[in-house]
């Protein structure tokens, strides 16, 4: 592969090509990352369970929409940078995504130490799981569950903002809880019901 085909493959034009939309994702994440910001997916247009138009933005796009006077460290601060991927249906018999349009501004200093950082503090997959399990079966607190993911991954660093935030994610929701209760009180009365013997004394 020559130097001008190998700098095509590692940039991000207009009219770039990728297989699928799993390719582009991965590459414009990835690509983003290298040059020091994130992206998240923003609108996208489907024609049944086909994808035929997305667009991304920066991490810092859109604008936060404050609700209270109280200060707040939301990351939307209205940054242009996004990009225009197409999946058109005419003459395209291979489904391939093309990139349409990019718009490279930014409002804000790109970073890559700090997009590194983030991406290497990150639980990954098995890291996850552990939390979801240890959460939900072994009915573990924040605390129990440091000492256990530090004993199990030395080399990563544990986070208390991230750890709590990702106990957070599995633990039940006060919703699912009245759910719960109803249910379980709802039986209570049929068994009553059945048998006359049960006494069900509500505190």
């Amino acid at each position: 592969m020559n130097s001008n085909a190998e700098s095509d493959s590692a940039n991000l034009f207009t009219e770039k090509v990728f297989e699928n939309w799993s390719i582009c994702d991965q590459f414009i994440s990835n690509w983003s990352k290298s040059k020091g910001f994130g992206v998240i997916k923003d609108r996208v247009t489907k024609e049944g369970d086909n994808i035929r138009r997305r667009v991304y933005i920066c991490e810092h796009g859109k604008k936060h929409a404050f609700n209270s006077n109280k200060e707040s460290s939301s990351k939307k601060i209205s940054c242009l940078w996004h990009v225009n991927a197409s999946c058109p249906n005419a003459n395209n018999s291979d489904s391939a995504i093309f990139i349409k349009k990019i718009v490279d501004e930014h409002n804000h200093d790109l970073n890559i130490e700090a997009v590194a950082f983030r991406e290497n503090k990150r639980f990954n997959e098995e890291m996850m799981e552990d939390i979801e399990f240890l959460t939900h079966h072994c009915k573990m607190g924040a605390t129990a569950q440091r000492r256990y993911l530090e004993g199990k991954y030395p080399s990563h660093t544990i986070y208390s903002k991230d750890l709590y935030a990702a106990i957070k994610k599995f633990c039940p929701t006060m919703k699912s809880l009245s759910n719960d209760t109803m249910q379980i009180s709802d039986w209570l009365d049929e068994q009553k019901k059945r048998d006359f013997r049960w006494i069900v004394v509500r505190g």
